[in-house]
Parts: C-alpha cells; sequence; structure tokens
C-alpha cells in the first residue's frame, strides 16, 4: 500500500470524500470504518504550496476512545496517509477525530 506524502495533500484530497467512508487503522491494526463528516480551510500561514486545512472523521457507532497519535488513514483506491488524529468527542453515532495540516 503506497503512503502519501504529507507535504502534497490538500484539502480536496478530503472534501472529494466528504459524507463517504475511509478507514483509519488503530492500534489494533484492524480498519474502522468512519465518515468524512467535515473539512474546513484555515486561515494560517502554512510554508507549504496548499493551505493549511482541518478535517474531522467518525466513526460509524464506535464509541471506544482511543488516545491522540499517529494513525492511518485507508483510501479505497490502495493508498494511506500516516496523520496525527485527536479524539474530539464522543456521542451515541461514534468518535470524532480531527487532523490539521498546517
Amino acid at each position: 500500500m503506497e503512503t502519501y506524502d504529507l507535504s502534497r495533500v490538500t484539502a480536496q484530497d478530503f472534501k472529494d470524500y466528504l459524507g463517504q467512508k475511509l478507514h483509519i487503522e488503530f492500534l489494533s491494526g484492524e480498519p474502522v470504518p468512519v465518515t468524512v463528516k467535515r473539512v474546513t480551510d484555515l486561515e494560517t500561514y502554512s510554508p507549504l504550496e496548499r493551505g493549511a486545512f482541518s478535517v474531522v472523521l467518525q466513526t460509524d457507532g464506535d464509541s471506544s476512545h482511543r488516545p491522540q497519535g499517529i494513525y492511518r488513514i485507508l483510501y479505497p483506491q490502495s493508498h494511506s496517509l500516516e496523520v496525527f488524529l485527536v479524539p474530539i468527542g464522543t456521542d451515541q453515532s461514534g468518535t470524532r477525530y480531527e487532523a490539521v495540516f498546517s
């Protein structure tokens, strides 16, 4: 599985999946389905060509708490992205995680 270079990832890479499913490989190594809930362009300085943005992903009915850390996001096209995810909330629908790309 090919891993994307984080410096080349853009908000559009997630906007293309808004409302759709991706998977996160947490510490257990088993992929957990998540829905791309929100992609927000951020007004901050970034030395990279792409702008800064954040992504909110939500597990589907899985309210397990996992600590913040680096986890792998799996895309349907056989590539992955290792990002730092922070849990930002849990409810009956699942747990929300946020990644910020600056």
